[in-house]
């Protein structure tokens, strides 16, 4: 399984160590996705010639009865080249999609999930051809024609392409000279997947009428990739003047307003609905008066509109009441309940030593007494005065001590238990993703 001592390609490899010198800062550790096949074998040889700090993940998708024998072979490969290699056991579900994009997206859910920082992945020329031919046969704007970007960061985790601008038969000559073995996947040479339809009998049947097609239809990635960038760059200085708004959105033109939403949506790493969706969200946008309320449904969560202003709402996990020590951070939703020592600010450290604090939901009927020499007041009322959207009301965390309110985290301390201008206190924080925001 090891690579020979021949020595590889000098283009191939300069080339590459010139991609990760531009795109990776010193010292990082660089990741790379090991599917067992040629071209991801070609990538880790390459990887281990030109970046010291190097590790492997293989996501096993459990669809082939090889799938086993694959992730052994991988194994063995790190095992002779010392690399760490990371193994993700992934459960492929549907859900409405087709077989390749469900097995797609668990891939792509186990990198974010591995802790990789930088991962590396094998695509080469005909993957960007293959993928602007498929996206366009979906019917994709700009961005999908765009294809596969060489270099993009997505919720933290930077996926850089190497090879893109590479034929594939450099990497089967890259392969050959190296001594190097791979596994095959029989599935990619079944042409039920559109990928490989596309593959196997569209692009050949274009390369034989047009010998440059590969080439020219991954340029044309590019040249879709800087238009791209272009209108994302109209899309950023139209928010300065929209700010999530409706009104400064609806005197944009409508390509302008599609631009900008498209753009705004992708922020939060969120899917961008077909053009048909796409323009029923803004008609109905269009159609809603400054101050109503409105919900769209969309992939990720909601798109919502209240008072005038967009909210993008992820869908959240389950909140789980429970009692808290207040020591560790206490887990919310997508979020995390913490205590943080602040001098005059927050609850008594004194009155709360030795209680043990309850987390919960509101019920309805709450009452505390906001501040000294204040009347009580119903939690509903003060979270109407807080300018807080309806749908952030209902998932706060409330503190108990007991059966005695104390707290709304974010909003309100009950004023018996707020400490002294002096005196040491614990102000409760909550830290979360980006589950909503204008």
């Amino acid at each position: 399984m090891a690579a020979s001592r021949n020595k590889p390609p000098a283009d191939l490899t300069a080339g590459f160590a010139a991609v990760l010198q531009a795109h990776l800062p010193v010292g990082a550790e660089l990741w790379v996705g090991l599917s067992g096949g040629r071209d991801s074998v070609v990538l880790l040889d390459l990887a281990r010639r030109s970046w010291p700090q190097l590790r492997a993940i293989h996501v096993h998708h459990g669809l082939s009865p090889r799938a086993d024998a694959w992730a052994d072979f991988c194994q063995s490969l790190c095992r002779d080249w010392d690399i760490p290699l990371q193994i993700a056991r992934v459960r492929v579900e549907r859900q409405g999609q087709g077989l390749e994009a469900a097995a797609r997206k668990a891939r792509y859910q186990a990198y974010r999930e591995s802790g990789a920082r930088y991962l590396a992945l094998g695509h080469h020329r005909r993957d960007q051809a293959e993928t602007l031919l498929f996206n366009l046969c979906r019917g994709a704007g700009v961005a999908g024609a765009a294809a596969m970007p060489p270099y993009r960061e997505q919720a933290g985790l930077y996926l850089l392409r190497p090879l893109l601008a590479w034929a594939p038969a450099a990497l089967a000559d890259y392969a050959r000279a190296s001594g190097l073995t791979w596994v095959e996947d029989e599935s990619n040479q079944d042409v039920r997947f559109g990928r490989n339809f596309l593959r196997h009998e569209i692009l050949p049947a274009l390369t034989r009428r047009f010998p440059g097609a590969e080439a020219s239809l991954a340029r044309a990635a590019g040249h879709f990739a800087e238009a791209q960038g272009l209108l994302d760059e109209l899309a950023l200085q139209d928010d300065a003047l929209i700010q999530a708004r409706l009104e400064p959105l609806l005197q944009l033109s409508p390509a302008r307003q599609a631009n900008w939403l498209r753009w705004w949506l992708r922020q939060a790493g969120w899917q961008v609905p077909e053009a048909v969706a796409l323009a029923e969200c803004l008609r109905q946008l269009a159609a809603s008066p400054e101050a109503g309320q409105l919900e769209l449904r969309l992939a990720e969560g909601s798109l919502r509109l209240w008072r005038g202003r967009l909210y993008r709402v992820a869908q959240q996990p389950e909140r789980l009441p429970g009692r808290w020590d207040g020591q560790a951070p206490f887990a919310w939703g997508n979020g995390r309940l913490s205590l943080r020592p602040a001098l005059g600010q927050g609850l008594s450290q004194g009155r709360l030593a030795g209680q043990v604090l309850e987390v919960r939901l509101r019920q309805g009927g709450e009452h505390l007494r906001p501040g000294p020499g204040r009347p009580r007041r119903p939690l509903k009322k003060i979270l109407q005065d807080s300018g807080l959207p309806p749908w952030e009301r209902e998932t706060l965390p409330l503190l108990f001590v007991g059966e005695e309110l104390v707290a709304c985290v974010g909003v309100v301390l009950a004023a018996d238990w707020q400490c002294a201008p002096d005196e040491p206190g614990w102000l409760p924080c909550l830290q979360i993703g980006l589950s909503s925001g204008a």
